[in-house]
């Protein structure tokens, strides 16, 4: 899992506070103590490298709460989260999510799997590197996919 830079952390704190409401809203009635957000703002008083920590699993929790968003509904929320001038879900997905950056690191989309993890994050990704490198990837499997299956059986 990356990790969260301490010149991040306020930025993907906010990020976060935004995603439980969005992604996992509490339940009516929870006690304002319990909730992830105050939990973590009570450990950053005393340890803030452990506030960290915490707040990278809060992500990764988040990005895999998130996984079944995409089309409309991933774009909406990736307007909401820019309009709020946080990174979006998309930018976080690869930051964050291991398939993806399994993938990137690879140079390649090996399976069906990463092809549509790859292809439900990609249209959000504000990082033109990434972005660039991930459409070129998809492109690359789409063809190798095509390639498979214009190939009659042996």
């Amino acid at each position: 899992m990356s990790g969260i830079r301490p010149e991040d952390y306020e930025m993907m704190r906010a990020w976060s506070a935004l995603m439980v409401e969005r992604v996992m809203p509490m339940p009516p009635g929870l006690n304002p103590e319990l909730h992830p957000i105050a939990c973590l703002d009570k450990m950053a008083v005393t340890s803030p490298a452990r506030a960290r920590q915490g707040l990278a699993m809060m992500v990764g929790d988040l990005v895999e709460a998130s996984h079944c968003l995409q089309g409309n509904d991933l774009l909406e929320l990736d307007a909401s989260l820019r309009e709020a001038n946080l990174p979006t879900l998309s930018d976080i997905r690869v930051r964050f999510d291991r398939q993806i950056r399994r993938v990137l690191k690879a140079g390649k989309i090996r399976t069906e799997t990463d092809y549509y993890a790859v292809r439900n994050s990609v249209d959000g990704v504000s990082d033109e590197a990434d972005s660039a490198n991930l459409w070129k990837l998809l492109a690359e499997f789409e063809a190798r996919s095509a390639k498979d299956s214009a190939t009659p059986p042996a």
